[in-house]
């Protein structure tokens, strides 16, 4: 093997305007501690003297040295000399040492100090700091390829914001001198036979060392801190490596600070080239590379390391023992990382995750599924893959094969499966129904699961839906939303969601299904969940399921007024998350139906939020807020006034004005009452039986907008333009100016029976109040209006 090619000190073939060693080059920690005089590093009884000598650590810390991170670091490995063995390295010049490292390898320049303890002062009162720059390789492990005294193999290397001014300077005698006397203060291989500086000789040869031996194997003591365990899995023994990753994998596995500090000690490297090994040390090294995996801050460097195409590789050739591991750090670096996942099933995980489903021990099969939860999670592309890699029916098995630990895990796995819909069918078909259900009677994390797996297959799949109330789940999901039925303890809030988020789907627009669920107790557990504070809670699916037990269903809607669900809903209104608020106003538009709860709405203080959600909601909720204030103002003049009092007529007017293109086209406009501009202009219709409302209408240039509605599809707005132009000769000129007359005839010739019923009876009301515009309707041909 090569190694670095060693120039004299301050001379040799190096240019000459260079980094010179400067006396203020070395920090002291406080005034009794000496620049020169014998050196120790590691401090004594590193790496605990760290965190429990506060003079050390002042010294390292802000006020001091300003400390970034800090390893203990020996030298350079054969493989590293090798690879810088056409560098030349001055032995009193590492800030040109790393530049030079820099130019030849890529590796970035790692900038800070080599801190000594003042071996001559008393034990653990003094130290002092050499300014030294060093390399960093690609995988973030340090090298420091400057040559140090032999009493100082092992460093400890600081990074420090301080570390950054240097500058190269031409030879002078100043240099000289300052070099001479910086020299002396120690921490460099330069000294002569005598003990006293080298001195500096400009046309002194160049000096080509001999390669270094191969460093000993260092053996495990059991007091090493992470620094020293990582130093352990490059130069240890077998023996020292297995146990070095064993105390890595524990220590890793006790928090995020602890693994934290592994991977800045650079610990990931070397534990990816031990799962090359056999034995306890590819399964250690394993276990502390699952353990990082868990945390999302390491996800990126784990896998730019290369943890990916290992684990998979452990999958396909490790021990039993092994692929449980590998696939839970597939599993951890899925979680919540669009990229991870792609490249994970890109890297060929899934033949060997859904071959662990079926032959693996119980803990491999746990961690199989787990890992597929994490594939599928709002994945859609991995969701197919998954399923044509043949992963459905053994995870159907485990539903009434496994223990409950891999129960719950394949049915989270089917939970995000069956959340695309060409995967629906086939879960089925599987006969995981009638799996899952017996499921929510367990309590505990399998009842959870299911409860979700089964919220998703009923999710728009009527076959689904019938296979599922057929299978007798009614009871049980409304049991879910209060307890655990064979503990009685609370069920958890996310089983609870997902229990009301089957609920909501299987009831939508299932009329004996709403009577079913209301019968069952359901409506105050929901309502009672609209409430709760509980952390990380989420409020759209038990709203939702209680719009939809609502819809069209007036003794629902009296029952869920009853029980206290508008002040929370009037509360969900004004939080920031965009589908609360969008079921919210779902569930109040379906209970503003009910006459009993119109004045709770109101008093509920739901009209300011509702008139805001207009302007800056999803097209659901624009729609749901609008249908809201149509039914709040029908059959209630006190209430279309408060409407127009909290200024909903220009937002109404402007949800008109849209003009959305492609799929969300149908959504906006809609038809049959249905549809952003159709609730819009029934708000509009409703409201404007209030006369000022229909005055601030026409003020606003609403008759046009009406007009061109209509033009438009909306049906709706022939009852708007009646009531916002009935009685004003202007409002019904500028209705013929808009062309409404031939509007409202098209719409009678051709439009849908709702539609037709609609304009026949704006044309009869306004041709009633307007010669004119009846003989506009008369040259549209649309015939004479009733009664002339």
């Amino acid at each position: 093997l090569g190694c670095p090619r060693v120039e004299r000190a301050s001379g040799g073939s190096v240019s000459m305007s260079r980094y010179w060693p400067e006396p203020s080059d070395v920090r002291r920690s406080n005034e009794s501690a000496a620049a020169a005089g014998a050196l120790a590093s590691p401090p004594k009884g590193w790496p605990g003297c760290f965190s429990s000598n506060a003079a050390l650590k002042a010294f390292m810390g802000k006020k001091a040295l300003n400390g970034k991170r800090v390893r203990l670091t020996g030298t350079p490995s054969a493989e590293d000399a090798s690879k810088a063995s056409a560098v030349t390295i001055v032995p009193d010049d590492p800030f040109g040492n790393a530049e030079r490292v820099q130019a030849a390898l890529g590796w970035a320049i790692v900038k800070g100090f080599v801190v000594y303890e003042c071996a001559d002062q008393a034990e653990g009162t003094s130290f002092v700091a050499h300014l030294r720059w060093w390399n960093a390789r690609e995988s973030g492990v340090w090298v420091d390829f400057t040559p140090r005294p032999a009493d100082a193999q092992q460093m400890v290397l600081l990074e420090s914001a301080h570390a950054e001014a240097k500058t190269k300077k031409e030879a002078s005698a100043a240099t000289a001198e300052a070099a001479a006397a910086r020299l002396a203060l120690g921490g460099f291989l330069t000294q002569a036979a005598n003990g006293k500086p080298a001195p500096p000789d400009a046309k002194a040869p160049k000096q080509q060392s001999a390669p270094p031996p191969p460093p000993p194997r260092l053996d495990f003591k059991g007091s090493e801190g992470v620094e020293e365990l990582v130093l352990l899995l490059r130069r240890g023994t077998a023996e020292a490596q297995g146990k070095a990753a064993a105390a890595i994998a524990a220590a890793a596995a006790a928090g995020a600070d602890e693994a934290r500090q592994v991977v800045g000690a650079g610990g990931v490297a070397p534990l990816l080239l031990l799962l090359r090994a056999k034995g306890d040390a590819q399964e250690h090294a394993a276990r502390a590379i699952m353990s990082m995996a868990d945390s999302p801050e390491h996800q990126a460097s784990l896998s730019a390391a290369g943890a990916i195409p290992a684990a998979v590789g452990l999958l396909r050739s490790g021990s039993l023992g092994v692929q449980d591991v590998a696939a839970g750090i597939l599993g951890n670096l899925a979680i919540q990382s669009e990229p991870n996942q792609t490249a994970i099933v890109a890297a060929g995980a899934l033949p060997g995750l859904v071959s662990l489903l079926a032959k693996g021990a119980a803990p491999a099969k746990e961690q199989a599924c787990f890992a597929l939860w994490n594939l599928a999670c709002q994945h859609p592309p991995n969701q197919l893959a998954i399923a044509e890699a043949g992963a459905v029916r053994p995870l159907v098995a485990l539903l009434s094969k496994g223990t409950p630990p891999v129960q719950e895990e394949a049915a989270g796995a089917l939970m995000n499966l069956a959340a695309h819909p060409d995967n629906k069918r086939a879960i089925a078909a599987a006969n995981a129904i009638a799996a899952l259900v017996p499921m929510l009677s367990q309590g505990g994390g399998p009842a959870e699961q299911a409860a979700g797996a089964l919220m998703n297959l009923a999710s728009n799949n009527a076959l689904n839906q019938a296979s599922i109330v057929k299978a007798e789940a009614l009871s049980p999901l409304v049991a879910l939303l209060q307890t655990a039925p064979k503990s009685g303890e609370p069920a958890s809030r996310r089983a609870r969601e997902y229990a009301a988020g089957a609920l909501m789907n299987l009831c939508l627009k299932q009329k004996p299904l709403q009577d079913r669920v209301a019968a069952a107790g359901a409506v105050p557990l929901l309502v009672g969940m609209l409430s709760e504070q509980a952390e990380g809670a989420q409020y759209e699916e038990a709203a939702g399921a209680l719009t939809n037990l609502a819809d069209t269903h007036e003794e629902n809607q009296a029952a869920v007024g009853k029980a206290g669900a508008v002040p929370p809903l009037a509360a969900l209104l004004r939080k920031p998350s965009a589908s609360a608020q969008e079921e919210a106003a779902g569930t109040l538009m379906n209970l503003a139906a009910c006459d009993a709860n119109k004045d709770a709405i109101v008093s509920a203080g739901a009209l300011p939020p509702l008139v805001a959600l207009l302007g800056s909601g999803s097209a659901a909720a624009r729609e749901h807020a609008a249908g809201a204030l149509a039914n709040l103002a029908n059959g209630r003049p006190e209430h279309a006034e408060a409407v127009g009092a909290a200024k909903a007529l220009p937002p109404l007017l402007a949800l008109l004005q849209q003009a959305p293109e492609g799929k969300d086209a149908a959504a906006l406009r809609g038809c049959g009452g249905a549809g952003v501009a159709a609730r819009a202009a029934s708000a509009l219709a409703l409201a404007s039986l209030h006369a000022p409302n229909a005055a601030e209408v026409r003020s606003e240039g609403g008759v046009a907008v009406l007009a061109t509605a209509l033009g438009a599809g909306v049906s709706e707005a022939a009852a708007a333009l009646v009531n916002v132009s009935k009685g004003d000769e202007a409002a019904r000129d500028a209705l013929l100016a808009a062309g409404g007359a031939a509007l409202l005839v098209r719409e009678v010739s051709a439009g849908a029976p709702a539609a037709q019923a609609e304009a026949a009876g704006a044309i009869a009301t306004l041709a009633a109040d307007s010669a004119r515009l009846a003989e506009a309707v008369v040259a549209a041909g649309g015939g004479g209006p009733p009664g002339h």
